[in-house]
């Protein structure tokens, strides 16, 4: 059958072209198409992104034709109802209807499409905006987190290599390629990394934490310490990474004296709103352990500990800055095998047995610890390992 016969989808003499509105990308689960002016994904094979490619500029339906009839056993007549279909749902345009919009369109589109969820949608118009501008750094960082979010690691990491090489200052972007790059892991997360991180976050972290997040670490952490130390009050206790002071309305009441330290000045400055502290420091912990003398009952670490590899780096100076028998309680997310890792995420997990082998190395009885819920992660419950620890001594 002709594809320029009655039936054919457009005039014999009309060509026809792949729609400028058209994002497309081979991923894992085959060629895939999302078009700005119908909003609609699209699952093509070989042949049909081939076609697409052919009509990357005007063909007439007799071109296509002559086209097609080069690929051995080709079923014309099926194809020229797929043509038929291509023109309705607007991956096929005639020459003359429309025109290419401007490079913002898809990266609008690609963002509005992550606003909603629609990630694989976002990733391909998001692929579509670095082709056509890879000069810009915003746009590799967005296509890098993408990515990531869908866990194509090869895609991620490429992402943020072109990312840095444009913007070799952004220490968030460095720490997670490392992550991305299976390279030895940093004894921690860089101060740079935590500062520019906190810097962006803190003016939405609680709404994005509680909310959207359903982060539940401040609650998971009181409950261990309802266990451990029941009524106890009078304390002096010391927050390590005390952010916007999520945990403070439960260690208020405790305390004799409580104080927070935290790397970033942006999150001491909201914790100082809710009016609990005695004391705010911008600090890193470890450096403020091992500088300082005085002595505490309660060191508490809500969800910070994420950013430390070996513990032992922070219970040892940590042990050493408590009183006789008294306690540190902690939260982090829990990993599996032996030791810690840093995982994609630029965040650090550690299994119950690491927990239980540093904190024996560091002069502490395990009093409490249990597994629980902390927050979401990509729609993914995140599960934590909330830890009480007696000092021996």
């Amino acid at each position: 059958m002709s594809l320029s016969t009655p039936s054919a989808p457009c005039s014999p003499a009309t060509p026809i072209c792949a729609s400028p509105f058209n994002a497309i990308a081979c991923h894992e689960a085959g060629y895939l198409v999302y078009n700005l002016r119908s909003g609609q994904l699209h699952k093509l094979n070989t042949t049909a992104s081939l076609l697409l490619e052919f009509c990357s500029t005007p063909r007439t339906p007799h071109d296509v034709e002559a086209w097609l009839q080069l690929i051995p056993g080709c079923d014309l007549a099926g194809w020229q109802q797929w043509l038929a279909q291509a023109l309705t749902e607007q991956l096929l345009v005639t020459t003359t209807s429309e025109t290419a919009p401007a490079v913002s369109e898809f990266s609008k589109t690609a963002q509005k499409l992550r606003d909603n969820g629609e990630i694989r949608a976002a990733c391909i118009c998001q692929e579509h905006v670095v082709t056509l501008q890879p000069q810009r750094a915003a746009n590799w960082l967005a296509l890098g987190e993408l990515a990531h979010i869908l866990g194509r690691r090869d895609q991620a990491r490429q992402a943020y290599t072109e990312y840095l090489k444009l913007r070799p200052d952004n220490a968030e972007a460095a720490h997670i390629l490392v992550a991305l790059q299976d390279q030895a892991p940093p004894a921690r997360a860089p101060d740079d990394c935590i500062r520019q991180l906190y810097s962006r976050f803190s003016g939405f972290y609680e709404k994005n934490m509680c909310e959207d997040l359903e982060y539940q670490g401040p609650s998971r952490l009181n409950e261990i310490l309802e266990e451990a130390l029941a009524d106890t009050g009078n304390l002096d206790i010391l927050e390590l990474g005390c952010g916007t002071g999520l945990a403070a309305g439960y260690l208020r009441p405790r305390a004799n004296r409580l104080t927070g330290i935290d790397l970033s000045q942006e999150m001491l400055d909201q914790a100082a709103k809710t009016g609990h502290y005695d004391q705010l420091q911008m600090a890193e912990i470890t450096a403020f352990l091992g500088a300082g003398a005085d002595l505490y009952h309660l060191i508490v670490a809500c969800d910070t500990f994420i950013y430390f590899g070996d513990l032992s780096q922070v219970l040892v100076p940590a042990a050493a800055r408590l009183h006789s028998h008294g306690w540190m309680v902690f939260t982090c997310e829990l990993g599996e095998g032996d030791s810690f890792k840093l995982t994609d995420s630029g965040r650090y997990t550690h299994s119950e047995k690491h927990v239980r082998t540093v904190a024996a190395s560091s002069g502490f009885a395990v009093a409490g610890l249990r597994e629980g819920f902390l927050r979401k992660e990509y729609g993914e419950p995140v599960t934590g390992l909330m830890v009480a620890l007696h000092k021996l001594n």
